[in-house]
């Protein structure tokens, strides 16, 4: 066959079809559903079988050494709620909430207002005040353990040099507020990220203008500065609101619920009844009832948040 032949043949062939792309042989609604699909199926395996499942175990009765379940419906609940400890360390839990989500809110809202102003070594206090959030929680409870000894502790020494005597700040009367504090330290950072972020937003001819009609220092933050951070700050007091609620790492490293149960929130309590006393059922009931008092604490401290700064927001006013 000679050269010529095989050209001819070439073109007498018909020309390929060009391959279609997969994301094109079928519609756009099934494309996105394949692509949300890995993403499906994760939180299935790792949010809703868990709940579904801890949902079930707390409508029964489970001994993990013979391995035996027996149905008992809400009779959990019902031994939950009739039990005085479990009001005792819901009563601490909520004290807890309330004095951690005021430290955070009052010292994130303090480093905001600070970081907002232009000083020598602004950058610098910047990039510092974020390292207690990038602490792990065992790192923190360790130093702040130091730092509350009456012993040889930071705290001590500063009241010793002050003319006191030595203080132990993790008695029964003070370790609440003492483990408050170092949550709030710790989580406070992030809030005031959330809050500089939005200030740095508000217009400088505001102020000016404030100024002018001779508001003073606190009139200037209730009506310029607070209708603009209420919804960061309404989101900061869900997070932090909901995380103290369910703190259990911070107490446990720190105090270990002590001294005499003076710190046994209610996670703690349900930490006992689940993995110490075996009771699997129970521990699940009151999980979901502290489920059930986050949901409501946290949207009053949303609804109350977006009501402190007056007024209505742009979307709410369309």
């Amino acid at each position: 066959m000679t050269v010529t032949t095989e050209v001819r043949d070439l073109a007498a062939a018909p020309a390929a079809r060009p391959r279609t792309p997969f994301s094109s042989r079928i519609s756009t609604n099934r494309f996105g559903l394949l692509l949300i699909a890995p993403v499906v199926l994760l939180t299935v395996a790792i949010v809703v079988y868990p709940v579904a499942y801890s949902l079930y175990i707390s409508v029964t009765s489970s001994n993990p050494i013979t391995g035996t379940t027996r149905f008992v419906g809400i009779e959990n609940y019902t031994q939950a709620l009739g039990s005085g400890e479990f009001w005792r360390t819901l009563l601490l839990t909520l004290v807890y909430v309330l004095c951690v989500t005021v430290l955070g809110t009052l010292v994130a809202l303090g480093a905001a207002l600070l970081l907002r102003e232009k000083f020598f070594g602004r950058r610098f206090l910047m990039a510092v005040i974020v390292l207690p959030w990038a602490l792990s929680t065992y790192a923190a409870a360790v130093v702040w353990r130091y730092v509350y000894s009456p012993q040889f502790g930071f705290a001590a020494a500063v009241s010793e040099h002050a003319g006191g005597s030595a203080t132990d700040f993790l008695t029964s009367s003070s370790v609440i507020p003492a483990l408050a504090a170092v949550h709030a330290w710790q989580f406070a950072p992030l809030g005031a990220y959330f809050l500089l972020a939005t200030l740095q937003m508000v217009p400088d001819d505001l102020y000016k203008l404030a100024k002018v009609d001779g508001m003073g220092v606190f009139s200037r933050f209730r009506n310029v500065t607070l209708p603009y951070i209420r919804v960061p700050l309404a989101i900061f007091l869900v997070l932090i609101g909901g995380q103290a609620a369910t703190a259990f790492d911070l107490i446990y490293f720190l105090t270990s619920g002590g001294p005499g149960g003076a710190s046994r929130t209610l996670p703690f309590f349900i930490y006992e009844e689940t993995f110490q006393n075996q009771r699997l059922g129970s521990g699940a009931a009151m999980s979901w009832i502290l489920l059930v008092v986050v949901v409501v604490v946290t949207v009053g401290y949303y609804t109350f948040a977006l009501r402190v700064g007056g007024g209505k927001t742009k979307e709410e006013d369309r």
